[in-house]
């Protein structure tokens, strides 16, 4: 039982080499500490550091810290020492120590993260633990989601949001102002060593993406994104609520939303582009046409209050229009369309009628066809 314990696992790192000296300056601290103030608990307190210190000194048989923490056995032994803790102990009290821990390490940090520039080296070298950081994280998550997974959904859900209640929203805010600058700058300096078509960071995030795709299978990766997206959703209508009460942030997360979309769009574009179409495709329409009547009310809205900017996003969208695309969209699917898409066309055949008058005038060789095709429709429906 005794070697299940936590402390038993703690002494064996505290008896490495490096855990020794740190042991010795600890307890010379502690006894400083301790005697502040007083002649007699001085002399007391170098006795006593005097007579620990054989005890604590390192030895040339003491192993390296790092040998211990590459010893599987010992990390076993961790494991089986945390969970005997949580067995045996109370961890009402994790709360209280975790409070405190945010009470005040975020001004350590703070504090460290503002000195430690004096040390140019070091923060390079503390930096590029970073991913040995990160890669530990991902493999406690792929190790610990599994056993959380099998939770009832309803109970996983009311423990998730009762810890959402407890974050901090003002430190949140604050945090995300950071964010944002520090995102700004991860973007210029992306594009300042850029040396090709892509960015560094975009042959990473390119390279990472592969990895995880090549990894799992047709059916994982189907389940994974509408996940991402149902949980999207569920965040964006809380954004929503949140925001109706402030026209100017509505006003930013307007702007905001309207350029990730056409980002978005961008990248949906590339990857039809690169997409065979197979049997089981399942496009989003619905989702799609949901953004044409948006898109519709907001051209309506910017004619009325700005009408240079409308006729400039008008000419925009116009020349970006392949015509030869829509000349084989209209040519091979365009009678299948003509059913469903009749309710339409009722409703725009008056400003059709308008526009064609109008084309009447133009005196290219497409639309010379175009009049013959039309003369040609008329003539049939008046010989029936």
């Amino acid at each position: 039982m005794k070697s299940q314990r936590l402390s038993t696992v703690c002494i064996q790192l505290i008896f490495t080499k490096e855990g020794k000296a740190f042991l010795h300056q600890s307890i010379q601290a502690f006894f400083l500490q301790w005697a502040k103030g007083s002649i007699i608990r001085k002399v007391v307190a170098k006795l006593i550091v005097v007579c620990i210190s054989p005890f604590v000194k390192v030895q040339k048989e003491d192993i390296p810290v790092e040998t211990l923490l590459n010893d599987e056995q010992w990390w076993n032994n961790v494991g089986k020492s945390v969970m005997h803790a949580i067995a045996t102990h109370d961890m009402a009290v994790a709360k209280k120590y975790a409070e405190s821990l945010g009470k005040h390490v975020p001004n350590i940090l703070g504090m460290i993260a503002n000195g430690i520039w004096m040390y140019p080296a070091k923060v390079v070298a503390l930096l590029s633990c970073i991913p040995s950081l990160v890669n530990c994280a991902i493999r406690a998550i792929h190790t610990t989601l599994k056993p959380i997974n099998e939770q009832a959904p309803d109970l996983l859900a009311d423990v998730v949001n009762s810890l959402l209640k407890e974050i901090d929203t003002s430190a949140l805010g604050g945090s995300a102002n950071q964010l944002s600058e520090l995102i700004r700058k991860l973007n210029t300096g992306d594009e300042l060593i850029r040396e090709s078509a892509f960015s560094p960071l975009e042959n990473t995030i390119t390279h990472i993406i592969a990895a995880v795709v090549n990894g799992t299978g047709v059916d994982d990766s189907n389940r994974f994104f509408n996940n991402i997206l149902s949980l999207k959703n569920k965040l964006r209508n809380g954004v929503c609520d949140a925001l109706s009460g402030n026209p100017d942030t509505v006003r930013a997360v307007i702007h905001y939303v309207l350029l990730n979309t056409l980002h978005k769009i961008s990248t949906t574009r590339k990857l039809l582009n690169e997409y065979s179409v197979q049997d089981s495709v399942d496009i989003p329409v619905e989702e799609i046409a949901y953004l044409i009547n948006d898109m519709m009310r907001l051209g309506v809205l910017l004619h009325h209050n700005n009408k240079l900017l409308f006729d400039s996003l008008v000419h925009r969208f116009a020349h970006s229009l392949d015509t030869s695309t829509i000349e084989e969209f209209v040519s091979k699917v365009g009678n299948d369309c003509f059913a469903a898409l009749q309710p339409v066309l009722v409703r725009v055949f008056s400003f059709v009628l308008k526009c064609w008058t109008t084309l009447l005038y133009n005196q290219s060789s497409e639309m010379q066809e175009a009049r013959k095709a039309f003369a040609r429709a008329l003539l049939r429906d008046v010989e029936e």
